[in-house]
């Protein structure tokens, strides 16, 4: 039996990609919080991606912050 990619339905053959659940195309797309979220429970792909991308501007900060209290 061929396993589908979740979000492209094409055949998966890696036994990484099979347990997730996702193909490596696909994977490569997905953010680190989606991948996270994959990782931590793979039936629930749907809900890992419809998660809102961060509220940042994408540029990491070139000074050290002080954690905020």
């Amino acid at each position: 039996m061929a396993v589908e990619c979740e979000l492209c339905k094409q055949p998966i053959r890696s036994a990484a990609a099979r347990a997730r659940r996702i193909g490596s195309r696909c994977w490569r797309k997905l953010r680190p919080d989606q991948r996270a979220a994959i990782r931590r429970d793979p039936a629930r792909i749907r809900a890992a991606l419809s998660q809102p991308a961060p509220a940042v501007d994408g540029q990491l900060p070139l000074e050290p912050q002080e954690p905020s209290q």
